[in-house]
């Protein structure tokens, strides 16, 4: 059975999902994002308490006047599953705000087996840009989808991909398995990678996050899967698994699939899932679905 309500997360309205696999919430109101995911009480998604209840307004009437806004604007990291657009070097600052944590407007759809909350973004000022995040629930599955589309309401071509960023509660491991064809490539440096730990065994990479040394790791890889292991208090250990297509022949924002990124200033660590670069003209749009998947280990 799956159960729908509204409640509250992190100080806004959000939708609650509970299944006998998994608890789930999504807030809407600062860009549709998922802020719990887990069971048995456990979260394993990073919460930034320091930011509850707020969300900026930015009076601004066009692209001009919103970039400027952007710039003096501190980057909010609220923590939770968001979805950014790719290259970063195209932001020329923190993410877009409207998309970020914008007020999505939302949707709940249902029928015997599923439910799908459809959360639809404002048309970023900016770049005239629109994201409609669907998460779908199918009863009695221990896994929920993501499908993230983009939308090009504008009047010239635009290129970006769709960047899934999945803050998680420290400490944790992080597994990337090779691919058949891409195989062991050494992971990109992107930030202060000297306090990295990659180890490569195997089946893939494996990654321990228990410090607050900041860096982060790209790694291009067709394995299509990603997870994330978490020992909680409780005893028990928590992994999500996400899973998702990989074309080796196409351009890649970053040049990397996944990435790994570790905070300093905060107890979190990033699993972050790019999907191709996409160009889209006026009109056009593409889509991408992460699915992912909670298992628990009962054993000690």
């Amino acid at each position: 059975m799956i159960i729908v309500m509204e409640r509250e997360s992190m100080g806004f309205l959000s939708i609650s999902i509970q299944t006998e696999h998994y608890d789930l919430a999504i807030v809407p109101g600062i860009g549709g994002r998922i802020m719990e995911f887990g069971s048995d009480g456990v979260n394993l998604l990073y919460q930034n308490g320091s930011l509850a209840g707020y969300r900026p307004r930015y009076e601004a009437e066009n692209a001009e006047e919103m970039h400027e806004l952007r710039e003096r604007s501190p980057q909010l990291l609220y923590g939770g599953e968001k979805t950014w657009l790719a290259p970063q070097s195209d932001w020329v600052g923190v993410p877009y705000a409207d998309l970020d944590h914008g007020e999505y407007s939302w949707e709940v759809q249902r029928n015997e087996q599923a439910v799908r909350i459809v959360l639809t973004s404002p048309i970023c000022r900016e770049t005239q840009l629109q994201i409609i995040r669907t998460v779908t629930c199918v009863n009695g599955m221990p896994s929920i989808g993501i499908e993230q589309k983009l939308i090009n309401h504008g009047t010239v071509p635009v290129t970006k991909g769709l960047w899934q960023v999945t803050m998680l509660n420290r400490s944790g491991i992080v597994d990337i398995p090779d691919g058949p064809l891409l195989g062991s490539r050494q992971p990109l440096p992107l930030l202060d990678e000297h306090n990295a730990a990659a180890v490569h065994g195997t089946d893939g990479w494996r990654m321990v996050m228990d410090n607050d040394r900041l860096y982060k790791l790209g790694f291009m890889t067709d394995g299509g899967r990603a997870a994330a292991r978490h020992q909680a208090a409780n005893g028990k250990t928590y992994t999500l698994t996400k899973t998702y297509a990989v074309e080796p022949e196409q351009v890649y924002p970053h040049h990397t699939v996944v990435e790994v990124y570790n905070a300093s200033d905060y107890p979190y660590y990033e699993l972050e899932i790019h999907s191709p670069a996409y160009t889209l003209q006026p009109g056009e749009s593409e889509s991408f679905t992460i699915n992912w998947e909670l298992a628990v280990d009962t054993l000690h």
